[in-house]
């Protein structure tokens, strides 16, 4: 199960919005070490000891994790537009108006059909293959939008790649920025500590995306030397075929010379 969705959630404020699943909080849970929210949901099904946080990376214990039911009821009075009709109402409401209104529900890219709205939700989040959605790199300049299925394609694209360039100049001129800054004053310390946390924070984040991108290339790097292997494999193969068949014909021919 994933979080909610809305057709005005990205207009909400982003504290009520999940990193995890990009919807609407459902059962929020708060990452002690940072104070960030997400699903309750969408926690790692496996047992490790620590989460990180989408947001932050900051890493907090599982036992230390706490369900908040404060925030959670703060959020029952946010004003939702439904997704599928023009209603809107309370998030409180939202789930009985799904009850009463909204019993099968078709996804939009693809076509397939659900009965529960849940289901429906995963599917958009984790499995649609036709789901359109923006390039991770979209705030660094790569606008264009792409289908799930497509996704490793345009990871190649020289769009992509010109953008995965600019962004580790970006990480490179923060780093040298990050080096200056350690001969500060003492005076100017603490501001420009919190100053660091944040640039950290961003650095963090582009440089995450630069390794998925470096991933995804060592990925099709290694498809295509498999690929060359087996061509090469199939070609020397043709290769003794096509020497048999010429050393068939010459003896054909010698045969009917004679």
């Amino acid at each position: 199960m994933v979080g909610i969705d809305a057709k005005n959630k990205h207009i909400l404020d982003q504290r009520y919005i999940c990193p995890v699943c990009s919807l609407i909080l459902r059962d929020p849970v708060q990452l002690t070490e940072c104070g960030h929210r997400q699903c309750q949901t969408c926690l790692s099904t496996e047992q490790e000891t620590t989460i990180k946080c989408q947001q932050c990376q900051s890493e907090t214990l599982r036992s230390d994790m706490l369900l908040d039911r404060v925030f959670k009821n703060d959020m029952k009075s946010i004003l939702i537009e439904c997704s599928f009709c023009q209603w809107t109402g309370i998030l409180s409401k939202y789930q009985e108006h799904f009850e009463q209104l909204h019993l099968k529900f078709q996804c939009e890219y693809c076509g397939k059909q659900f009965n529960s709205v849940n289901k429906f939700n995963e599917h958009k989040v984790f499995e649609c293959q036709q789901l359109i959605i923006d390039c991770i790199l979209k705030d660094f300049g790569c606008n264009e939008r792409i289908t799930c299925a497509n996704m490793q394609d345009h990871y190649l694209t020289e769009q992509h790649q010109h953008t995965v360039l600019k962004v580790t100049r970006q990480m490179l001129l923060q780093l040298n920025d990050r080096q200056m800054d350690i001969d500060i004053p003492r005076t100017t310390m603490t501001e420009a500590s919190d100053l660091a946390v944040v640039q950290l924070k961003d650095l963090n984040k582009m440089l995450n995306i630069v390794v998925g991108g470096i991933k995804t290339l060592n990925n099709d790097a290694q498809r295509l030397s498999n690929e060359s292997f087996q061509m090469q494999i199939r070609l020397s193969t043709w290769t003794e075929e096509l020497l048999k068949v010429k050393l068939s014909v010459e003896e054909s021919n010698v045969f009917l010379e004679k």
